[in-house]
């Protein structure tokens, strides 16, 4: 092979040599490409995954009026407490129902006598002279003992009257917590259509401030060609502004509505909800007050009263019970040693069975003092009955009467209402059309604003009145969870 075709097969080599490695290099290249892109997206989806999470975190939870007040019932510290009262009742339950069985006791002791006491006994036994006394010791330097006891109640009409007291002291208790769920239950009814109320007052609002703006807008226009003054502008200007400052301060309202309703709740303040029940006037079914009847029978209040009258009884009864006699069963085992040192002690044991009987006679009046003052707790809490029966009724005509007043109110300011929008609209085609003055359109926005303000007043008062009127029968908190 001559040195020009040698040179040229190395030159040939070479390229082939460095082809191949700029294919590694170009695969490892791709590879990391693909790697990269792999990478990239994976990161993309993760990055896209938190944003989502974020937002749902972040969004508001839609709450209904059930809802709301089952949260507040699952969750209130008020009716977790009444619930550990009940707990508390059934360890009482036990601790009455403990000084019925056996009450079984073990003791022991050791005495080490320093030194024996001296008794004294007639000479004559011991062959001394009549009237002459001998001094002797007895026992032993070292005592001890070991016993176990059993004592078994018998009869004790106390016991038995105590442990049905307690019993229904627990009925007492459960009454109680449904008495604080009610409680709970109408305090954020009251404040569930109160932010309603000032949401839908907010959007009415907001609504003529759109609607200003927009005739502001229309009126610089006419200004800037001569067609309006500036005292128009400047009007409609502040009018703009005091919608803006009410709507601001109505929003704040509704926060502050929104935090005493999550904190009756017992839900964190700073969580976010929507409040998805809307008080809608045009589906808003007016109630009918001849619908109603003064029915108390499923009020717990009275129920609470009916069961204290229960323990009152049963109090008296209590009382009267110590005069009766006491009988208790005994049994008990001892084991006792004597003697002067511990090896030479001698043990013996020793037991005895029997019944014991105790008659109460006379204890200073004691007891007829007790049953004198439950008699007078008894009659105090007649009356007691009497006058929350008396303020239920008042609570339930003043709720009727209201409410029958809200619905009246509400025909009229709902006709006033739809009238003042329409004399605005006519207001505004007339400024519009260049033959009304501005004062006639802010006159009807004003008069407008005060009869949708009115309206929903009314409209709240009608919906507090028809909640009162449920909650003095004690049937509103069925009527929300329903």
């Amino acid at each position: 092979m001559s040195r020009t075709k040698k040179i040229e097969a190395l030159f040939a080599e070479n390229i082939v040599d460095q082809l191949f490695n700029d294919k590694i290099k170009t695969t490892k290249i791709l590879k990391s490409l693909v790697i990269m892109k792999d990478f990239r997206l994976l990161f993309c989806l993760a990055l896209l995954l938190t944003v989502s999470i974020g937002k749902a975190q972040d969004s508001p939870k839609p709450m209904s009026l059930k809802d709301c007040a089952t949260f507040a019932i699952e969750n209130s510290p008020q009716v977790q407490t009444a619930l550990l009262d009940i707990s508390k009742n059934d360890y009482k339950i036990k601790e009455v129902l403990s000084t019925g069985l056996p009450q079984v006791n073990l003791s022991g002791n050791y005495t080490y006598n320093l030194k024996l006491p001296t008794s004294l006994i007639p000479g004559e036994i011991f062959g001394g002279p009549e009237g002459s006394f001998q001094e002797v010791q007895f026992g032993t330097k070292m005592n001890t003992q070991f016993s176990g006891e059993v004592n078994q109640l018998v009869f004790n009409k106390t016991f038995f009257l105590g442990l049905d007291a307690t019993r229904k002291l627990k009925r007492l208790y459960t009454l109680q917590v449904d008495k604080t769920k009610e409680d709970i239950a109408y305090n954020i009814a009251q404040l569930y259509y109160s932010i309603q109320v000032t949401q839908k007052q907010r959007n009415i609002l907001q609504a003529n401030l759109d609607q200003v703006k927009s005739l502001l807008g229309l009126t610089e226009k006419q200004y800037q060609n001569g067609f309006a003054k500036q005292i128009d502008v400047d009007q409609l200007r502040v009018n703009r502004i005091n919608l803006e400052n009410q709507i601001v301060n109505l929003d704040l309202q509704v926060e502050q509505l929104k935090q005493t309703l999550k904190f009756y709740m017992a839900m964190p303040l700073d969580t976010p909800i929507t409040l998805t029940d809307t008080l809608n006037e045009s589906a808003y079914s007016i109630p009918d007050v001849q619908m109603f009847s003064a029915d108390f029978s499923q009020k717990i209040d009275l129920a609470i009263l009916d069961t204290q009258g229960e323990l009152n009884d049963l109090n008296v009864e209590q009382y009267r019970a110590g005069y009766w006699p006491t009988i208790n069963a005994f049994a008990n085992y001892n084991y006792q040693a004597q003697g002067d040192k511990f090896g030479d002690l001698l043990w013996f044991d020793f037991g005895s069975i029997g019944l014991s009987l105790n008659v109460p006679i006379f204890d200073g009046f004691r007891k007829k003092a007790q049953i004198q003052q439950a008699q007078v707790d008894q009659l105090q809490l007649a009356q007691t009955r009497r006058l929350t029966t008396q303020s239920l009724n008042l609570a339930y005509n003043q709720g009727l009467q209201q409410l029958q007043v809200n619905i009246n109110n509400l025909r009229a300011l709902d006709e006033n209402r739809k009238v003042a929008e329409q004399v605005y609209r006519v207001s505004q085609n007339r400024f519009r059309e260049g033959v009304a003055p501005i004062t006639e359109v802010l006159q009807s926005e004003t008069s407008m604003r005060e009869a949708q303000t009115n309206y929903l007043t009314t409209l709240l008062q009608l919906k507090l009145a028809e909640i009162d009127i449920l909650n003095s029968k004690g049937t509103l908190l069925n009527s929300i969870l329903k």
